[in-house]
């Protein structure tokens, strides 16, 4: 319980969930001005909870800077939720929803970020309060669509296994869209798990997809990571890389999410924001060239030749790297971060793990980023995607959509 005393010493709750259908199960959702949270939140009330009730926090926020408009918006859908939906629930309803305003955010701190992490940290702090800290938080947006079995899936697999979270599978929802949007939407989807299965193929143990909308933590590793951060747009990513530098980090295979496919302009960056530059660029998408992949795969696969190795052996060991991987690692300051790593450890497992940490998905994207200014050009996504399939042997596909459809498939298994 310690963990939990010093992080809310740290982060003071200033709202507080009832709950009183006192759930096993907490799912939170940022909302800013999106009234497509009506359709979320009937479709986490179908949900069947035989492992226990569920809770929903819902947080409606804008920053101090936000237009007149949004926060009179804002205004008017937390009325509507509150004399709608909330007033249908009682204390004996399996999903109950809790609605909290973030109003007038100072502007520095205003974004996705702090609006998940008000949610989390009080979902995190009423677990702690009941006794139940093993119990999972899941996060979701409010444009996002569950499956029936969502919270029993989510609850039995935190039973089973001693994981500190998971990244739960997903599919956009093309058939909503336009031709234009959906082809352009599912380039970039197939962009997403192309670049994870690529990741898996090098041998690096962080191939997660990591989507706000698709994962859920353990409320006391949630504690014990620090909690969700602040930033205003790829705060799941950061979240995630700390929880799945744990090694307890799984992807939940037996439910799925389903994000909307649309445009949007609430993040400078990610999904929203990707479709619209496809659609603005005529659907010309191109990703990191898959030789990049192999090259790193290269990399990683002779990994135990460097454990307590000198530098004369190490740096023979690079210089038989491919180009762009020797020339990164000299850019990295490479020998002084094996020495360090390997000045920390007692094994090989330990020295494996602990060069992932420094090698981590960060430093992956730093890697591509270099690797595509000196030795490799970007390529169409489609071309990408056939090349990964070719390597794995998969069964080539005729066009974007099919090599999508395989890999979500792929995904249930």
């Amino acid at each position: 319980m310690k963990i939990f005393e010093r992080y809310f010493e740290r982060n003071k709750i200033g709202w507080f969930p009832a709950f009183p259908n006192k759930p096993e199960i907490i799912v939170i959702i940022p909302v800013l001005n999106d009234r497509d949270i009506f359709a979320t939140i009937n479709s986490l009330r179908r949900c069947t909870c035989r492992n226990g009730n569920a809770g929903v926090i819902v947080v409606v926020n804008h920053s101090e800077a936000a237009s007149e408009s949004t926060k009179q918006a804002n205004r008017l859908l937390t009325e509507e939720l509150r004399q709608g939906i909330c007033r249908e629930q009682n204390e004996c309803s399996a999903v109950y929803v809790e609605v909290v305003e973030a109003f007038d955010l100072p502007v520095k701190q205003a974004g996705v970020g702090l609006a998940r992490k008000i949610a989390m940290d009080a979902a995190a702090y009423y677990f702690y309060q009941q006794g139940k800290t093993e119990h999972p938080v899941l996060s979701l947006d409010a444009d996002t669509l569950v499956d029936v079995n969502y919270f029993d899936a989510t609850r039995h697999y935190f039973q089973e296994y001693p994981v500190a979270g998971v990244s739960i599978a997903y599919a956009h929802r093309l058939e909503e869209c336009g031709e234009e949007v959906a082809n352009a939407m599912v380039k970039y989807e197939l962009y997403l798990r192309y670049y994870q299965q690529a990741l898996e193929y090098t041998g690096h143990p962080y191939a997660f997809h990591c989507i706000g909308s698709a994962f859920a933590v353990r409320a006391s590793d949630y504690v014990a990571q620090g909690g969700m951060n602040k930033r205003q747009a790829g705060e799941d990513f950061y979240f995630l890389q700390k929880l799945i530098s744990t090694g307890r980090f799984a992807t939940l295979q037996t439910t799925r999410v389903y994000p909307s496919a649309r445009f949007s302009a609430r993040t400078p960056f990610g999904t929203g924001q990707a479709v619209r530059q496809i659609v603005s660029d005529k659907g010309e998408f191109e990703v990191y060239n898959f030789g990049a992949f192999r090259d790193l795969k290269c990399f990683f696969s002779g990994l135990s030749a460097l454990y307590k190795a000198g530098r004369e052996r190490s740096e023979d060991y690079f210089f038989r790297q491919p180009r762009g991987v020797c020339s990164f690692w000299t850019e990295m300051d490479g020998p002084d971060l094996l020495a360090e790593v390997n000045a920390n450890c007692a094994s090989l497992p330990q020295f494996v793990k602990r060069f992932f940490v420094h090698f981590n998905a960060f430093r992956v994207l730093k890697y591509l980023n270099f690797v595509h200014e000196n030795e490799y050009q970007k390529v169409p996504v489609q071309s990408a995607a056939e090349a990964l399939f070719r390597e794995l042997k998969f069964l080539r596909a005729a066009g974007c959509r099919e090599y999508l459809d395989f890999l979500r498939a792929a995904d249930r298994i």
